[in-house]
């Protein structure tokens, strides 16, 4: 049969076996574009590594399990910005402030002969398959950097192997015009500090923990790249607890999550394993099944071992998996079955989702006051199941009154008749000034806010643990936070229990550390009362005429004033 195809026939005058041919042809173009332009098809693993593309922030954290794709991301990231080709699937979103024609960028990792050249390399060299075989399967992609912007369209004309510089072709993504030669060098960790310390850089990644030297080193590079510029690094949190990772946690960690310390010009973004749809998820699954917990932690779902000793070690802000026959967070096979137990009576959930507050819910105000720090506040509401919801958090400055007038502007926005106030109840007894009869909850009843005093029973906390596990009937947690309340989930996951610098024969300590601890307390004081749904009546406090706030809570009408 004769294959060859005039492209001006109509289709409708092909026989049978010219329109097979024709469509073969077709499928055999399309695939080899997709081999030589991989990066026009690329599409974000999912939506929460893809905000990679939306940052235009200086400083940027990665941190995932091994194999969630947080490395590919973030290199795919560095080959929009060198060549100015924007994948299809970006191209109505991405910043174009970040394109900003023919840049310097470096990659830095562990090793140039066992990584380099092994893993880094062969992700961006188009005829390379990355992935789950068979070679241009649905699990995988071709190397992300384009044929049409190497040199001549050759890998070994762009690549210089003594020098580890590689140079490609930038395009205006508008015109596609050639407008000059960005370069990507690599460097690794083995090199000395020292060897950093030159160039001007605009985007710098390192793949895996770099020593805090060669960081600072290349942070003074990205600065002389300018504004646009950005540094990151894409990490899994080494297992080993003697690992010098501290500085990640007060630079970027912490810099990057809603707090005190935020810097809006650090992000950070959390993956799973679980979440890459380009792995095989049945092997992930058993893989994780035989893990113990902390390495599962790390290795999986990418948390650091700073966290393994949670207190509420449930809580999480992004979809897990419960296996209510096991009782426990699982990772699933591909047929959605559990793989410990191989059990099928599994529900996603997770405790960050659109809260609504309603009228005729209880609802509580708890504080936690500080005289050297933001005072904490948060607002719950109980539903008509007895569930709790987070619906508001705030952190004020100042003294009672800038309080007060926080209160009043977040509850002019709720719609609650009722509102019951609890507070810390060391600092609520304590005094608040110089005058030790003047306690924390008169200085607030002297403005009109009436704080009953919680119980700090350690009860509480066990009670909440209960209530961040998914219920077997209704098939989702029972404490819950609005995505609002974004410093409330970030201590959550970040409260741990105290640790003895020397461990020795010493036994575990029983008490929580010291920061990161003042909306888990809130709620633990909220635990211990245990309210229900009709917990809302309200007690009549009465002052001294002589006030001058006049202040009268009015029994079962009204806000607190």
């Amino acid at each position: 049969m004769n294959t060859q195809i005039n492209i001006a026939d109509s289709i409708e005058s092909m026989s049978d076996d010219a329109l097979l041919a024709y469509a073969n042809k077709l499928i055999e173009l399309q695939e080899d574009d997709k081999k030589n332009f991989a990066l026009h098809y690329y599409v974000p693993a999912n939506a929460t590594v893809g905000r990679i593309h939306d940052l235009t922030c200086g400083t940027i954290g990665i941190f995932g399990g091994n194999g969630s794709g947080k490395t590919e991301h973030a290199l795919v990231e560095g080959i929009i910005r060198c060549t100015g080709q924007i994948p299809e699937s970006l191209k109505a979103t991405y910043p174009r402030q970040k394109i900003r024609g023919p840049i310097k960028m470096r990659v830095v990792c562990e090793s140039l002969t066992t990584v380099l050249e092994n893993i880094i390399l062969p992700k961006l060299q188009y005829f390379s398959w990355n992935g789950v075989l068979p070679q241009g399967g649905g699990k995988g992609h071709w190397g992300w950097i384009p044929k049409h912007c190497l040199i001549q369209g050759d890998w070994k004309k762009s690549y210089n192997n003594r020098l580890r510089l590689l140079s490609v072709v930038y395009r205006n993504p508008d015109t596609d015009e050639i407008e000059g030669m960005s370069q990507i060098q690599f460097m690794s960790y083995d090199q000395d500090a020292s060897d950093f310390a030159s160039g001007d850089v605009h985007y710098c990644l390192h793949d895996e923990p770099p020593p805090h030297a060669i960081w600072k080193e290349n942070l003074a590079r990205v600065m002389r790249g300018g504004k646009g510029s950005t540094i990151l690094v894409s990490m899994t949190w080494p297992t080993n607890p003697a690992s010098p990772v501290d500085w990640i946690f007060d630079e970027i960690y912490d810099k990057g999550t809603p707090g005190l310390l935020r810097d809006n010009d650090v992000e950070i973004i959390n993956i799973f394993t679980t979440m890459n749809p380009h792995l095989d998820q049945e092997v992930v699954g058993e893989r994780a099944a035989a893990m113990s917990k902390l390495e599962r932690d790390a290795r999986i779902y990418g948390l650091p071992i700073r966290f393994s000793n949670r207190i509420h070690p449930d809580f999480t802000d992004q979809p897990k998996s419960w296996c209510f026959e096991c009782g426990c967070i699982v990772v699933l096979k591909e047929d959605g079955i559990c793989t410990k137990c191989s059990g099928t009576y599994i529900t996603e959930f997770c405790h960050v989702e659109p809260v609504e507050p309603k009228f005729n819910y209880a609802c509580f105000c708890l504080l936690d006051p500080h005289p050297r720090k933001p005072h904490f506040l948060a607002w719950v509401q109980v539903t008509s199941n007895e569930d709790f919801e987070v619906v508001a958090t705030k952190q004020v400055e100042g003294g009672a009154e800038d309080v007060r007038d926080a209160v009043q502007e977040v509850e002019r926005l709720l719609p609650y008749c009722n509102v019951v106030r609890i507070m810390d109840p060391n600092m609520g007894a304590s005094p608040s000034g110089a005058t030790r009869e003047l306690t924390w909850q008169m200085e607030f009843d002297n403005v009109g806010l009436h704080f009953d005093l919680g119980s700090d029973s350690d009860v509480g906390r066990s009670r909440l643990n209960d209530f961040l596990k998914p219920d077997p009937k209704f098939l989702r947690p029972r404490f819950r936070l609005d995505p609002a309340c974004a410093d409330a989930s970030a201590q959550m996951k970040r409260y741990v229990w105290d640790e003895n610098k020397i461990a020795g024969n010493k036994d575990v300590k029983q008490v929580p550390l010291q920061k990161n601890d003042d909306y888990p307390t809130l709620f633990k004081y909220l635990m211990n009362r245990m309210p229900g749904h009709v917990d809302h009546e309200l007690s009549v406090y009465r002052r001294d005429r002589s006030s001058t706030t006049n202040y009268c809570v009015k029994e079962h009408h009204g806000l607190r004033r």
